[in-house]
């Protein structure tokens, strides 16, 4: 079992300087595929010039690595499909090209999706494994976190990218390392947490991948007996 992710950047053919934004991404992928090298399966690869793909192990933190690639393609609008299943397929670490299999028929189904029914241009992910009850939580988790960062103003922002710089993740995160990481004082970042919900939204994502990653190993146990 593995978990695709496509990718491909929001109302592209509007962007002036096609050849800056495709050299972007190749830096930013080339980047990504250091950063969490550990997770992958094939490395992020640019397959249509404003669309990429690549192809996770299951444990991967799916929902990390989406919020870093916006933060560092930021400002550039991505929108992704995240697909679970198998891959029939021989796999290139190298590159995701050339592979196949329900996994990517399943992240090709849901970024389909998205260009359908994206909650008013708030909701950019779907998830998709064929398990249609699983699914239907799955993506009600992922459109909840997506509703509370779009309303999200410039400085609540800043605090998610603080704190994917330092390679953190979770709710349970220091609030004095952060206050001092972003050199305000505590009452003022209490503020922003409290405005922003960004405990919430992480505990969300958190909440997500947790029940893609129970679906996969029970997907694993069924074929197995």
């Amino acid at each position: 079992m593995y978990l695709a992710l496509i990718a491909d950047v929001i109302d592209s053919k509007m962007v002036q300087e096609r050849f800056d934004l495709q050299k972007q991404l190749e830096k930013t992928l080339q980047t990504m595929n250091e950063l969490f090298g550990e997770f992958i399966a094939s490395n992020f690869t640019l397959t249509l010039g404003d669309e990429f793909q690549g192809l996770l192990k299951v444990d991967a933190p799916v929902f990390q690595i989406i919020d870093t690639l916006r933060s560092e393609l930021t400002p550039t609008q991505l929108r992704f499909g995240i697909g679970l299943g198998e891959i029939v397929t021989d796999i290139d670490p190298l590159q995701s090209i050339g592979a196949d299999g329900p996994a990517y028929w399943n992240a090709r189904a849901a970024i389909n999706l998205v260009h359908q029914k994206n909650d008013y241009g708030n909701t950019q992910i779907y998830f998709l494994s064929g398990n249609d009850n699983q699914d239907l939580v799955v993506n009600a988790l992922i459109a909840s976190g997506e509703a509370i960062r779009s309303g999200w103003r410039e400085s609540q922002e800043e605090i998610l990218l603080n704190l994917l710089k330092r390679s953190v993740y979770s709710e349970s995160f220091s609030q004095q390392d952060l206050a001092q990481s972003l050199a305000i004082n505590p009452s003022a970042l209490s503020k922003r947490l409290k405005s922003s919900s960004i405990r919430v939204y992480l505990r969300g994502r958190a909440a997500a991948l947790a029940s893609i990653q129970s679906l996969a190993k029970g997907e694993a146990y069924e074929r197995i007996i």
